[in-house]
């Protein structure tokens, strides 16, 4: 445990032993006040944003509306370069909340429809809606003759659940919207798959991203995309979805939710495996592709194809890294266990898995239970920060725990799979900033091997004293990247940052 004193820890020990504690109501797995997460109404909306062609109104005060605009509609423009979508609200007020929003839903659906012309509306109801009991079903069915689009009303009321609960809702209820397959449908789509667990819309137009790298992948085995649920979809697309010959789930977690169903409904197969960073994990998930596609032949020879084109540098890299230790930051729990499938099956590394929240154990537990069952039992570690008051995952009560784990632990031989803003006097790897992505798949793999290789060799040189003051303030414990400003929380640099380099510059480049 190097140096790190034992009142300092909560947990350390296997993923395996947390998850039977958590079973057992024996760690607490209740996430502290101040550790919030998106509710239920901002999840859902995440999902039905990722709709092409579609409008939503947020039935409710205009904040629920202003939110959504700000976090999803204006990202998804600004990745796709489309024009501006409309953020619709019902905007209502405290008369509204006494005597219902009727007036104001239904005015909002036919002015919608009529200067929008959308495929599809959903009405989402907001707290306050849900609170008065808005009879938004009866209200939708009455309109609906009315007017030209397909409309939907979901009712994501953020008190009603938490926020995995809204992805849930609405994967399930955009099944709704499909067809059954009849035996034309499903021959026309017979070399085809859905990509499910998609979400916020448009993948970025100037960045090869994860998707776009297993939409590649799948094409080079010969096969074809016919939608990619719930990202950047279309209603047409979405209507013969089930006709396809396998769903394969983007995150497990989101994906297992609308597969399931889709399988449940209308027998369509489902390819459930973890995200695919690193080669073990692209593998299973294009050989269970394969196999609903009967394209077994053609997956092996992609495989050999893609394997060959990095398998000089991808070898030479495994070589520096093998035996030496990866340190994951565990707040985004499906990524920590990908990464650490990947680090361990695919480079030999020891890993260790640093705060990664009790919570998680239930909200991921799809993910946990498939882990676990391919034989990896990642080590975890928590410390008394993860639990305490503020924002758990940028504390400088964590920094300092894990600076306390660490010790004297040699720079040259460990590394820290982190956000930037962590100063660790040891490598950091920070593949959200990784720009010049894909991380998914052979590409993303020897990118990431690279990345890993770049920080070791580099670790000799100190990390910018001038950024951590900016990131941790004296006198404060509750600063992080989001005390700075969004831009430069969103400009993080590539792989690592080291004093005098050139921000935002990928050593590996």
């Amino acid at each position: 445990m190097a140096g790190i004193a034992n009142e300092s820890i909560v947990f350390f020990g296997n993923l395996s032993e947390l998850y039977q504690l958590a079973k057992e109501g024996k760690i607490d797995t209740k996430l502290q006040g101040s550790h919030t997460r998106p509710c239920k109404f901002w999840t859902a909306m995440k999902i039905l944003s990722g709709i092409k062609n579609a409008v939503v109104i947020a039935h409710g005060p205009s904040g629920c509306a202003f939110g959504v605009k700000q976090t999803y509609k204006l990202t998804n423009c600004r990745n796709s370069g489309s024009p501006y979508e409309a953020v619709i609200t019902t905007n209502i007020d405290e008369k509204a909340v006494v005597y219902g929003g009727e007036r104001e839903l239904r005015g909002s659906i036919l002015e919608v429809d009529s200067k929008y012309k959308p495929d599809i509306i959903f009405v989402a109801t907001s707290c306050a809606t849900g609170i008065i009991g808005d009879y938004v079903d009866a209200i939708v069915n009455r309109v609906r003759p009315k007017i030209n689009a397909k409309i939907m009303a979901v009712h994501c009321e953020g008190f009603a659940g938490e926020y995995r609960s809204g992805f849930d809702l609405v994967f399930r209820q955009i099944v709704r919207l499909m067809d059954k397959p009849d035996s034309e449908n499903r021959a026309a789509l017979a070399g085809s798959v859905n990509i499910v667990g998609g979400k916020m819309g448009p993948e970025r137009t100037e960045i090869d991203t994860d998707v776009k790298e297993l939409r590649r992948l799948i094409e080079g085995m010969g096969a074809n995309i016919n939608a990619i649920i719930a990202g950047n979809c279309s209603l047409e697309e979405i209507q013969r979805a089930p006709g396809v010959a396998v769903n394969c789930t983007l995150c497990l977690d989101l994906g297992y939710a609308i597969g399931r169903e889709m399988l449940d409904q209308f027998d369509t197969p489902l390819n459930s495996t973890i995200l695919p960073y690193g080669i073990s994990a692209t593998e299973r998930w294009l050989r269970e592709a394969a196999k609903h596609l009967h394209m077994e032949a053609e997956a092996e020879a992609l495989i050999k194809r893609e394997y060959e084109a990095i398998r000089v540098e991808f070898e030479e890299a495994k070589k520096h890294l093998a035996g030496k230790l990866a340190i994951v930051e565990g707040h985004d729990a499906i990524k920590a266990l990908s990464i650490a499938h990947m680090l361990e099956r695919d480079f030999d590394m020891r890993v260790v898995i640093y705060n990664f929240h009790p919570w998680s154990t239930e909200a991921r537990e799809t993910s946990i239970d498939y882990l676990l069952e391919t034989g990896l039992d990642p080590e975890i570690l928590i410390t008394k920060g993860t639990l305490a008051f503020g924002k758990y995952e940028a504390m400088l009560q964590t920094e300092n725990e894990l600076l306390e784990y660490l010790g004297d632990m040699s720079p040259e031989r460990t590394v820290y799979f982190g956000s930037s803003m962590s100063f660790p006097n040891i490598p950091v790897v920070d593949l959200n900033a990784i720009l010049n992505r894909p991380r998914f798949g052979y590409r993303g793999a020897l990118k990431v091997a690279k990345c890993i290789c770049t920080a070791l060799e580099y670790s000799f040189r100190p990390r910018s004293w001038v950024t951590k003051r900016m990131v941790f303030p004296e006198k404060s414990g509750l600063s992080s990247a989001q005390s700075l400003t969004p831009k430069l929380a969103q400009e993080l640099p590539d792989c690592t940052i080291y004093a005098g380099k050139e921000r935002g510059k990928c050593m590996m480049s």
